[in-house]
């Protein structure tokens, strides 16, 4: 999903996109101390820059976004936990998972449903699959699994996410690293689009 956003959120991306390609499924700090405090800094009018805001509740997402994916999970859970619809329950269940905490994370998947942007980060890890060379057999397993499943099982991911943290140098936690980092993606790309 190509989406043209301000030149302020674009600038955020591409220095995460530079510095936290693939964010670690569980930080122990921020990534960039100093982007957390220029984000905090940044009201949504700085954000958007003159764009209309149609919905507050998706802007704010977006800034809760930006936060985790700078592994600043303090900040984007003050906003997270404020967002009352199913893409902010999103980032609520996401920051839990990275935090760790699974059960809670789960909780919020819960919340969130059958999300519109399920299929397409279904698709994109079908595509990251492909691009894998000599999978290691537990990554093999987990790659047959999703390709079995029609839809996206975001309490799977949980569990295999969980069960990465064990062994943070195996192929099957850079696998699930990249799928987390198209995922962040995929739900920064809808939450503006419904933002604006």
């Amino acid at each position: 999903m190509a989406v043209e956003y301000t030149k302020t959120i674009s600038e955020v991306i591409e220095q995460l996109e530079v510095g936290n390609p693939l964010p670690n499924l569980v930080p122990e700090n921020a990534w960039n101390d100093e982007l957390t405090n220029s984000l905090a800094d940044l009201s949504l009018e700085d954000l958007f820059q003159g764009q209309t805001v149609k919905d507050d509740t998706y802007a704010k997402a977006i800034k809760s976004g930006l936060f985790l994916w700078n592994d600043a999970l303090d900040e984007s859970h003050e906003i997270s936990q404020t967002l009352a619809n199913d893409t902010g329950s999103y980032w609520h269940g996401l920051m839990h998972r990275r935090e760790p905490d699974y059960s809670n994370s789960k909780y919020w998947f819960g919340r969130v449903g059958d999300h519109p942007i399920f299929p397409s980060l279904r698709d994109s890890v079908l595509t990251l699959s492909n691009e894998i060379q000599n999978p290691s057999d537990t990554l093999s397993q987990i790659i047959m699994t999703i390709e079995s499943q029609d839809n996206w099982d975001s309490f799977q991911f949980v569990d295999l996410c969980e069960t990465a943290e064990k062994d943070p140098t195996s192929d099957t936690t850079e696998f699930l690293r990249q799928v987390q980092a198209e995922e962040i993606k995929l739900l920064l790309g809808y939450s503006y689009q419904n933002a604006i």
